[in-house]
Formats: structure tokens, sequence, C-alpha cells
């Protein structure tokens, strides 16, 4: 039985890639007239060839059959072949294919089911809910703060459009979110591919087989027969080692939504909803979005700030198994006249983007994080134009800044979404998850389950599967707070039969876990595999496991780019331990969204009303307020403590709540501060795996310095003398030598805060106190590595220099500061070469042997200087920081 076939069939049109070509910034207006002309040729052709792609002629089963899942090798020139058949739009990046609806096939009668036959009583009643009722709507658009429809507005349900990539997610997770979707979306567009994000090549699951055309029929009724349901397939074009961040895979796929939305007849009045197959709106949210006015879908959108976002409760691998207090930010819903190839491009110009101009992400300025400084003056000022912005791509609907998140407004700021996390049916399937998602894990297949995943997703999940539930997790599905919770897991039978198939999971995971460990005491030795060393320095606790260690910083109050500067340089680098950030209790829903999606241990740190001490200044003898004083703010949690002190105390309670976080620890600042190497990598490389190191600035500064002696002589009557100046911003060591640190740290805070003469009115005198702790060896084991010589580069005074000498350069030759050094647009010389900081090749910070510095600290004392190159380096996904191949100092500037 090959896959259910099209009614009907059409001509096979021919691969279209439509673009759009910007030009600089100096065209005139009627070039741009013109241009958005051609625009319009273009999109109403696409639009003539699009409903062209309405049938698909589905393919005899392989010959081969269905390969074994665990050899994950796709027979390419088969599927490329039998894809050929269906209709297709190609792109730079890769080609659709189109298949049919559910609506235009007819399934087997031996395929037929009817899922309304497994509810139970509750569930129908909450299901059977297509009547309108204007009571029962007016209340529930009230328990949102959504107005209802007045007079003038015709009292009907909104057409929801959906789409979501699928893979090889688990019959169970499917359940339960189309149970909650059931009979309500218009459409269903679910998109495959042939590799993952880091493309691994997979085979097809719903195309080719036997096999793929009963899951496929099972598919097609699962979301009700009201529901137009497709699969459509995605391959992609790029190869590895194009220096692409594999989320962009994420994005491209993603792009065919929209047309297959187009093909089902979306309007501008329609709603586009964009998630993961795992997560869902609540079902009384989607009515919701479906009756009440919402203010996004209001026919004045401007498509500025045009999503409504979920605040979403997490279920990590067992409805049993809930993050208490974390909510997800997904799914998002846009109108659909800000959707791309919906909207009108007329009243919404296109925008830039980073990837052949019309695909990846938003370019700065062109609505980048909610940026549209550049677009409002390049692309609509020519126009005559304003208060429009540009069409949605699904990814953005995803990912991008712009819209208001919704939970219910009751006591218990009920969730509007849920989030099926890690609901697996085997221990393997979640390893080849993580082995090939977006930020891969190399030893994946290598690691027990509960050190997979940095943010400790899969940590809570074995817990509580082992009957042990921390402080961090509700006790049971029960105990969930609010009134909003899964339909399909209302049935107790389901949540049980889940819950056992985790706890199995996990009973084998820890049986392997024993059964290696015996076999590693019996024979010690490893087998060849090419990797020897590489495996014997990280099966020893003197070396370190990157995927067990941890980058601890505090990273309140700052805008998503900052974040995107630090986290996205620091995982390109390969980098899939923990990272663990102190953010704002009230961060923009964009900084969260993004910080979640790179796995990022996400703590709160409020502020005071006030410090709860107060002093003199030093050895001056100078009276302080430090309700007044801007030098000092404390946390809520620690109100004796400065926040510059605090910030180690918080160190050392993250660390104590990360029983994972293993092997090395580095505790840094994070606005001015970026990776271009796994710095923990690095240490092995260089043997500097040490209990504590401390680094050195540039040996043009000492301790001589007033930010040191200044404050220790006020306090401690002692002079530190001329000693290489150690920087306090960023710190690594193994756990136990990092929480030494701690240790001593607080012992000495406490000394200063009981001494008036120590009151110093400095944010900064915890390098002071850094310094004279070491100087004095009240560190345990401590090694100072030399500047330029380790895994962190503490670039600050030489930048310092740097820019003060350009700046004067600029003046004398009248340009901007941003671009005395850059010539010929060639962005990665931003240094001249005199200073020998950077890889002319790459724009790199390099050490003194020529290899990137795997953290550079302090670089924003280049000021614009290195705005340029930097820039670049976000918007490509850090792309230099994946490569270690040959580097020296011949390459460097």
């Amino acid at each position: 039985m090959a896959l259910p076939t099209s009614s009907s069939s059409t001509p096979r049109s021919r691969r279209l890639v439509p673009r759009f070509k910007y030009n600089s910034l100096c065209l005139v207006a009627s070039l741009l007239a013109i241009h958005f002309l051609y625009m319009a040729k273009v999109h109403n052709e696409f639009d003539s060839r699009l409903k062209d792609v309405v049938a698909a002629t589905h393919l005899p089963p392989s010959h081969n059959g269905q390969r074994e899942h665990d050899k994950r090798v796709s027979d390419s020139d088969r599927s490329i072949s039998d894809m050929n058949k269906l209709k297709q739009i190609s792109f730079p990046h890769g080609s659709f294919f189109f298949g049919a609806n559910s609506h235009q096939v007819k399934i087997p009668k031996s395929q037929v089911f009817d899922p309304s036959l497994s509810w139970l009583p509750l569930q129908r009643k909450l299901l059977d809910d297509s009547d309108i009722n204007v009571e029962v709507e007016k209340k529930r658009c009230a328990s949102y703060n959504f107005g209802f429809p007045n007079a003038t507005m015709p009292l009907r349900r909104r057409r929801l459009f959906y789409g979501a990539l699928i893979s090889d997610d688990s019959a169970e997770v499917i359940k339960a979110t189309s149970m909650e979707q059931y009979n309500i979306f218009h459409t269903v567009s679910l998109i495959e591919s042939n590799k993952t994000h880091n493309l691994t090549p997979r085979n097809w699951k719903y195309f080719g087989s036997e096999d793929a055309s009963k899951k496929l029929s099972w598919l097609y009724q699962l979301f009700g027969s009201k529901t137009k349901v497709s699969m459509d397939y995605y391959i992609p074009s790029l190869e590895k080692g194009q220096g692409m961040d594999a989320m962009y895979l994420d994005y491209f796929q993603r792009e065919g939504h929209v047309y297959r939305w187009k093909f089902n007849g979306m309007r501008p009045d329609d709603v586009a909803i964009i998630g993961d197959l795992d997560e869902t709106y609540s079902r009384d949210f989607l009515r919701a979005l479906q009756i009440c006015d919402v203010p996004q879908f209001r026919p004045a959108q401007d498509c500025k700030a045009p999503k409504v976002i979920a605040s979403t409760v997490v279920f990590e691998s067992s409805p049993e198994c809930t993050w208490k207090g974390r909510r997800w930010f997904h799914p998002d819903a846009v109108l659909g006249k800000c959707v791309d190839q919906i909207g009108d491009t007329k009243l919404h110009p296109p925008t830039k983007r980073n990837k052949w101009e019309s695909h990846g992400m938003r370019l700065n300025g062109y609505g980048n994080y909610g940026n549209y400084s550049r677009y409002e003056a390049d692309v609509l000022k020519p126009l005559n134009m304003t208060g429009q912005y540009p069409l949605w791509l699904p990814s953005e609907i995803r990912i991008e800044a712009g819209g208001v998140l919704v939970q219910k407004e009751d006591e218990w700021k009920s969730p509007t979404g849920y989030h099926f996390h890690n609901f697996f049916m085997s221990g393997e399937e979640v390893r080849y998850k993580y082995l090939t998602y977006g930020h891969p894990d190399g030893k994946a297949f290598e690691k027990p389950l509960r050190d997979l995943h940095g943010s400790g997703d899969l940590l809570l999940a074995v817990t509580c599967a082992e009957g042990n539930h921390t402080e961090k997790a509700e006790r049971s599905f029960e105990s969930l707070p609010g009134t909003s919770k899964p339909i399909y897991y209302l049935n107790e039978e389901a949540r049980r039969a889940r819950h056992s198939i985790w706890q199995d999971i996990v009973r084998k995971d820890a049986e392997n876990a024993t059964k290696n460990e015996v076999k590693a005491k019996v024979d010690p030795t490893p087998a060849t595999d090419g990797n020897q060393e590489h495996k014997s320095l990280t099966s020893s606790k003197s070396h370190w496991d990157s995927s067990k260690s941890a980058v601890l910083g505090l990273a309140s109050g700052y805008p998503r780019y900052v974040y995107e500067g630090f986290v996205g340089s620091l995982r390109a680098t390969g980098f899939a331990g923990h990272i663990i950030l102190a953010i704002a209790k009230d961060a923009p829903v964009d900084v969260v969204s993004y910080l979640g999606e790179q796995n990022v241990t996400m703590k709160y740190v409020e502020k005071a009303e006030k410090c709860t001490y107060n002093g003199t200044i030093g050895e001056q003898g100078k009276p302080i307020d430090m309700q007044k004083s801007s030098e000092w703010k404390c946390p809520k949690d620690y109100p004796d403590y400065k926040i510059t002190w605090a910030r180690f105390l918080y160190y050392r309670d993250w660390l104590n709540d990360c029983p994972s976080c293993t092997d090395g620890v580095m505790l840094t600042d994070v606005r001015d501060a970026f990776f271009q190497r796994d710095p923990f990598v690095t240490a092995v490389e260089r043997n500097q795996v040490h209990p504590l190191m401390v680094f050195e600035e540039s040996p043009e500064t000492d301790t001589d310095h007033w930010l040191t002696d200044w404050p220790v002589s006020a306090c401690r009557k002692h002079k530190l003398g001329k000693n290489p100046m150690l920087c306090s911003g960023s710190v690594m060591g193994s756990r136990e030598g990092i929480l030494d640190y701690i240790d001593v740290m607080e012992e000495e805070f406490k000394y200063w805060m009981e001494r008036e003469n120590c009151r110093i009115d400095n944010r900064g005198d915890d390098q002071s106190i850094h310094n004279y702790l070491y100087y004095t060896n009240r560190f345990k084991n401590a090694v100072s590595i030399p500047h330029r010589q380790g895994p962190i580069h503490v670039v600050g005074y030489q930048a310092a220099r740097i820019f003060e000498n350009a700046t004067k350069e600029a003046e004398n030759a009248g340009v901007g500061t941003s671009e005395i050094f850059i010539h010929d647009n060639n962005w990665k010389e931003w240094l001249p070469r005199k200073y020998g900081l950077i890889n002319t090749n790459t724009g790199l910070i390099v050490n003194e042997d020529g290899t990137p510095s795997a953290q550079v600290h302090q670089v924003d004392r280049f000021g614009p200087l290195i705005s340029k190159w930097e820039n670049e380096m976000r918007k490509q996904g850090w792309p230099y920081n994946k490569d270690r191949g040959k580097e020296s100092i011949g390459s460097s500037a």
C-alpha cells in the first residue's frame, strides 16, 4: 500500500526561486518604486504557480522497507527520485515538496478510526464545544483580559492555521497536543525533512513506504474531520561545514508553512500559529483567540509587534514531572495580514535578512529584536510611508521580538499553553535528539540521561521518576496550581501509563550505567577508536569534561543582543555544558525566549528596597548614605551586600543547586565578554586544569593602581606593591576549588562589612579584595595565568589605549572612530596589524601564540572599533568559533 493518493493530479510546476534584491542605500525613491512593482509581479507569478500545487501523487513502497532506526542513513538517491514526483518549490537553501491534504485523500477502510471513541465523559464535555454560547464566550474573554466583540463586530470564529515541523516525535506527544486542538484548526501544516538540524541524514518517517502510509492515515484523522492536515517535505541543499548555525535549518524548513497555508486559502483576517509539535495552546485559549477582541488581531494591526505568545507550563518526560514556577514561551500567533505570502507587500514592504537577502534572520535595524530604525529610514522613508512594518516569516513568528505574553487573569496566573518536553519512548530516542538537535552534544550516547541538557530538564525528569521531587518541581499532576490542565492527561490511566514508560526508561538507564561502572573497574583500559587521548582527558577528575562544566554570570537588565553575544558565542564553540545566568524577574519576553532556546538556566535576582547598613568611605572618614549612592545596589536575598559582592554568594547557591556541574566552573562578567573557543577544552589543551585559576591583566598595569591600592590600604593597612593586576570579573577552577574560593571571598567581605574604614563607595572593590587575598596567600591551590596565555584574555587595558589613540586619529582625519581602521569594507581586519591582537583572516582576538583567545573579557573598552566585526559575528552565528584547525601566530595581525 502506497501513501494515500490524491483524487486528482496536476502538471508538475517548474522550480521557482523567488528573491528580492536590495540595492544600496543611495537608491532613489523611483528605483525603489520600480523594485516594488517587480516584487508584486514576482509574488503574483508565484501565487499563480502556487495554485497549481494542489495534488500530490504518492509513491509505491520502498523495496528495502523502513531501515533500522539506529542506522539513521538516508537512501538519498531513491528519496530524491521519488520526491520529484511531487509538486515542488525551490530556494537557495533547499526544496519543498508538497503532498495532499487530508481532505483530498481517501483513507483505506482498514485504517479509519475515530479518536473520540477513547474519550472520557469529562474530556468529551470539554471537547464538544463547537456551539457558540455568548455568555460562556464573554466569561472566557474576560479571563484573559480580552474584550468581547461589540454589536458591530460579527460573532464568528476566526480561522486558525497551524504550522509545526515533524521528525521523530512520539505518538504519545502528538496525541496529547492534537486532542487539545481537536477540530479547531482550519489547517495543520506539518513539514518533515530528511536531515536533522545539524544536517545529520535521517530516514523519512512519513514518506515512501507502507508503514509511512499508515502513519499518515493516522495523522490525517487525529486532529478531527474539520481540519485539513497536510504532510509536506523539505530537502535542504546545504552541507556540513558551510559555517551555518544549526538553527538555520529550523528557520528555513518552517518557510514551507506559508505556502501550504496559501494553498488552503488563508486570508489576511485569519490567524497563523507557529509551534513545535510537542507544544500547544490550551483549548480554552484557542477558543478565546477565535472569538475575543484580541488587540493584536484588529484590522489596523501595523505588524510591528503582532505576536500573541503563550505562557506555557513545562512537563518533563511525564505528566507527573513538572517545573514549579517555570514557564515556556511558545506557541506564537500572528494575524494573517502580517504573514509572509498572505499580507500585502505594498502596505508592508519587504525587509532585509542575512541569508540570500530574503531568508534567515532580519538584519540589525531591519526588525531584528524589534529594532526597525534602518527599515524606517531606508525602506519606508523613500516610499513616503510611515507606521507599517514588514511581513513575518514563520521562523520570525517564533523567534523574533514583538508581541504580548498572555496568561489567565486569575490568582495563579494559569498557563495558556503546554509543553510536553522529551516525551520519547526510549532512552535511545532521547539521546539521538541531543546528538543531532540545534546545539548537539557529541557525547549524548555516552552520558547517563540525568547529565544530558545543560538546563537540568532531564535531571528533574530522572529524579521525578525516582520519586524524588525537589523544591523546583510540582509533586504531581494533581498538585498543579491553576485552572488549566491538558485535556489528554485528565485521563488518569493515560498519566499512569506514560509515567510508567518514563520510569522504565530511567530504570534501564541506571542499570546500564551500573554495568558500565563495573566494566570500567574490571577493564579500565578504554577501547582504541582514534580518540583515546581525548577520552583519557575527560575520564579523569584531574581533567574537565566540558559538557559537565558550567559558566555562571550575573546578567540582569540587558537587551537581547547582549545575551546573544555572550551565550550565542559560547554555544557556537560547541559548548554543551551548563550556562547559568541571573536575569531580571521582569526580563522582556524575547530575552527569556532566547535564553530558553539556548538551554540557559535562568535565575532571578531582585533589588532590595534598601541596603541594610550605612558607614563611612575608607580612610577619608567621609559619611556615606548607601541609599543615595549610585555605587551601592543590594539584592533582595543579600541586602547586607552590594551586588558586586553578592554575586559570589549567588554563584555558590547556583552551584549547590546544580549537582551535575561536576567539572570546570567559570565565574564571569557577561556584558563585556564573548567567546571564541570552549574555555574548558582550551584549559585541557593547554594543560591548565587547576583548582583555582586567576587571570593577569595587561603587564602595563599593576596592583599599585588606585583600584587596588587605595581600598586595601584603607581597610587592611597593607601595600600590595607592583604585582600583576588580577581580574576578578573572570575566574576559573574546579567545582571544589571555586566553592573554596567563594568561601574565602565571603569571609573577607564580612571583615570589610564590619569596619567603617573598609566600607568603600566603589563598585570595583571586589577586585581589590580578590588581589589582596591572592597576594597574601589566602586562596587554596591558586594559580595565576599570565596575560594572553590561558583560556581567558582580559583585553581591557590595551583596548582602552588603542581606542584613545584611534579617537585622536579619527579627529585628525575627520572620520568616524568606528571606520578609522576599516578599509575597503574589510571588517575582518578591524585592527591594524601593528597591535598584533587579531587574526586578520577572521578578526578573532588572539593569545600571544596566535591561537584564538577562548574568552575575551572587557571588549567594551574597544568602543565602536569592534562594533562592525562583532555585529557581523552575531549575524552569522559566530562562524569562526567552530574551526579548531591549524591555529598559529603566522595568521595573526
